[in-house]
């Protein structure tokens, strides 16, 4: 890890939902870190509490029913969890931005685009709504959107999935915030929409040091983009790598699950291998390690939670798993 402070730091973050039937565990002990300029992704399979961390962070968990039980969440040495809700938003859209998953429902369809980006923008800065008119149509060029001029009156209706997308883009960095969440940006966008979407991101992050928070469960997106994963299961990090660590040298046995399900590109007739089992429900988790029933190494110390360790001869790789933990007997 970098030696300079993060911009970005989650420490032993819980976040549950309290129901009628049960205590939903959503985010169990997360510590995570972001830098300035860098991208993280959170990768894991649907229901890992992924979308949860990153709503934790900006603090829009509806409460009740949720509730955040310990942690911190640190942006700038900040603690968030501390701030009222008004401090929260001059955060929200300023210093920290987001994308969330479907353009189609995030967008309102009754103001036009324009109007939407213009109004995160005179939200926070003190500008009349002709220079907030200017930026905007800037801001769609920025986001490689054709003729911003007409394009700024158009109704999200008239715009294609991709270009809603930009659109979000173009609201999310409207501010220049320095850390941008991106919950599963490409959902429902074909293939060449993605890697469009992913280069734009990119290149701003470069242009602006933005860092960026990327959620998804596209591993091959992760590939391409990010510098750390983590990766997530049943509300816990089991393992945090470098990209390259992550895809060459996998250590937990989810992670390699995951790698080992992804469709390979050599067409040699091999069957893809699933993980067997599913993931478990957040308001009934199996004692210890969540992942052992599922687990086809598991052991009777999977029984007890595993900690988060360095692995020795890499301290920038973390894994919570038994198989490289000693400190607890086998009986």
């Amino acid at each position: 890890m970098p030696s300079i402070s993060p911009l970005l730091s989650i420490e032993n973050l819980n976040t549950s939902f309290h129901t009628d039937d049960a205590v939903i565990r959503a985010v169990r002990g997360v510590n995570l870190q972001i830098h300035q300029g860098k991208t993280l992704a959170i990768v894991g399979e649907s229901g890992c509490g992924k979308s949860v961390t990153a709503l934790s962070i900006l603090r829009l968990i509806t409460m009740p029913p949720g509730h955040h039980d310990s942690g911190q969440i640190k942006f700038n040495k900040v603690n968030l969890l501390d701030l009222s809700e008004n401090e929260m938003q001059k955060i929200r859209g300023n210093d920290i931005s987001m994308i969330f998953q479907e353009p189609m429902t995030s967008l309102n369809p009754i103001f036009t685009v324009g109007d939407q980006i213009s109004e995160a923008i005179i939200q926070h800065q003190k500008i009349t709504s002709k220079e907030a008119r200017n930026q905007t149509i800037d801001l769609l060029k920025k986001v490689s959107i054709p003729s911003p001029e007409i394009r700024i009156d158009q109704y999200p209706h008239e715009l294609s999935g991709g270009m809603k997308q930009r659109i979000m883009i173009a609201m999310a960095i409207a501010c220049s915030p320095s850390l941008l969440i991106a919950d599963e940006p490409t959902t429902a966008l074909d293939t060449t929409i993605q890697a469009q979407i992913l280069n734009l991101l990119s290149t701003i992050s470069k242009e602006t040091e933005m860092a960026i928070l990327l959620i998804t469960h596209n591993l091959g997106i992760v590939a391409q983009f990010a510098d750390r994963v983590a990766v997530m299961y049943a509300g816990k990090i089991v393992e945090e790598a470098t990209v390259e660590n992550i895809f060459t040298n996998p250590m937990h046995p989810y992670t390699r699950g995951l790698l080992n399900s992804i469709p390979k590109d050599d067409n040699d007739g091999s069957k893809l291998e699933p993980i067997k089992g599913s993931a478990p429900h957040s308001g009934n988790l199996p004692q210890g390690c969540a992942f052992h029933p599922r687990c086809d190494e598991n052991m009777p110390r999977c029984q007890k939670q595993p900690q988060m360790i360095n692995l020795t001869n890499n301290t920038e790789h973390q894994i919570a798993c038994w198989l490289y933990d000693d400190s607890v007997e086998e009986h």
